[in-house]
């Protein structure tokens, strides 16, 4: 019993002796450390903020097309008689693609045809009925006038002239109604021959010798038989986030990842960002877009040159656009920016200004933001280290911008991942040599 009774009083003496110690180790520190041995110093890798470039970008996954790209279709009914091309063949403005049958077309015009020669004749035939009816009436009027003919036949051939007057304007405008059904059978005649509109390649043939083609309506789409495509010029079309869209602008440069060979970018431009998103875009995976199902992107449009023969219209392919860049950046690797709740950090200078303006900015006492995540660094100090909140800027897939927080002379914990994400403010450490780039 007397034992049991001094193994009692010496634990109970260990426990006072380590709540003294943390009740003195730092001003207000009033955290208990449980533990009897020492934390073991992990080992980490340290090293200075250095200087450099960095450039920010966004992706977004997108399309290759072609700028200047004619859909091929039929103006009118018809049976295809002849097809002139197969895919992939280049062609020249003017070029023959598809004949159809132009028997009716034909026959419509050669009816046309021959009612404006029948009207010309009937035109013919009325002016001289116009001028016989014309001396008529000047005989009769003489006649009259020396009472060798009555009024009745003046008034007669007065009618006659009248009514050839009527016959002649009547033919005329009948004849410029037949000249523009000539011209009407004309034009279907010569769309029986499909043309290039411009010059190009044919991909996509869709039409046979003997298939029947259809003009398109309103409610009724036409047939494609074929697309021309320009691959002088091609374009990504790309769907950007909502959330990255107000950082795009036309004319910031732009690299393009295809599909079949994402090693080799591709360069190009930003031509015109949509003024106003669609519902259905690609979803990504990152906070903002998190358990939306209604995904809102913008269609993009990027130039880019052919001077890659790899470049086929309706490829997949990745956009990077740069929206920023520093040229002189101070920054650090993006691993070594972790986050740390507010109540898990030291009462510190630091972290009181970093409260102080955190609450400014979203309007709230700096005592109600205990749960909010600060951005911080370890910084080395002796063999231990520090937690610094830092303001950070750009960043790219290597490092980010540091404004404010630390100097450049500073020795910022870098790595190992794991060690990052264990360490505390006051964790003792082994500084490792960073290895060579």
């Amino acid at each position: 019993m007397r034992r049991a009774f001094w193994f009692l009083l010496g634990i109970a003496g260990v426990v006072t002796c380590v709540m003294a110690a943390n009740l003195t180790r730092e001003s207000g520190g009033v955290a208990v450390d449980w533990r009897i041995s020492a934390e073991p110093p992990k080992a980490v890798v340290a090293e200075p903020p250095g200087r450099g470039p960095i450039v920010q970008t966004i992706t977004a996954p997108g399309t290759v097309e072609a700028v200047e790209e004619a859909e091929i279709a039929s103006q009118i009914v018809g049976r295809v008689v002849a097809v002139k091309v197969e895919d992939g063949d280049s062609v020249k403005k003017g070029d023959l693609l598809v004949k159809l049958d132009e028997t009716d077309a034909r026959a419509r015009l050669d009816s046309a045809l021959a009612r404006i020669e029948r009207l010309r004749g009937a035109i013919a035939q009325a002016d001289a009925d116009l001028e016989k009816a014309r001396r008529d009436v000047e005989r009769f009027g003489r006649l009259t006038g020396r009472g060798a003919s009555t009024a009745t036949e003046l008034a007669d051939a007065r009618s006659v002239l009248a009514k050839a007057g009527a016959a002649l304007a009547m033919s005329k405008n009948e004849l410029i109604e037949s000249e523009a059904m000539r011209r009407t059978n004309q034009q279907e005649l010569d769309r029986t021959e499909i043309r290039a509109p411009m010059d190009g390649v044919v991909a996509g043939l869709d039409v046979e010798v003997g298939e029947v083609v259809i003009a398109g309506t309103t409610n009724l789409p036409g047939t494609l038989m074929m697309t021309i495509s320009d691959l002088s010029r091609m374009r990504v079309r790309a769907e950007v986030d909502e959330s990255d869209v107000p950082l795009v602008r036309a004319g910031q440069p732009a690299r393009v990842f295809l599909q079949a060979d994402p090693e080799t970018p591709v360069a190009g431009k930003v031509d015109r960002v949509s003024p106003k998103g669609k519902k259905g875009g690609s979803k990504k995976s990152s906070a903002a877009s998190a358990g939306s199902e209604d995904v809102i992107s913008f269609e993009t449009l990027v130039g880019i040159g052919n001077d890659n023969s790899a470049l086929r219209p309706g490829m997949s392919a990745t956009v990077e656009i740069e929206v920023r860049r520093s040229a002189d950046a101070l920054g650090v690797p993006v691993q070594a920016v972790v986050h740390r709740r507010r109540k898990d950090l030291p009462d510190t200078t630091a972290v009181r200004a970093w409260a102080e303006r955190h609450a400014r900015s979203i309007g709230q006492d700096a005592r109600e933001g205990e749960a909010q995540y600060v951005k911080i660094v370890f910084v080395l100090e002796g063999s231990i280290v520090r937690a610094r909140p830092v303001e950070t800027g750009l960043s790219d897939e290597r490092r980010v911008e540091i404004r404010a927080g630390i100097g450049p002379t500073d020795r910022v914990v870098v790595g190992p991942f794991r060690a990052l994400d264990e360490l505390k403010d006051g964790s003792p450490v082994a500084p490792n040599r960073p290895a060579s780039p």
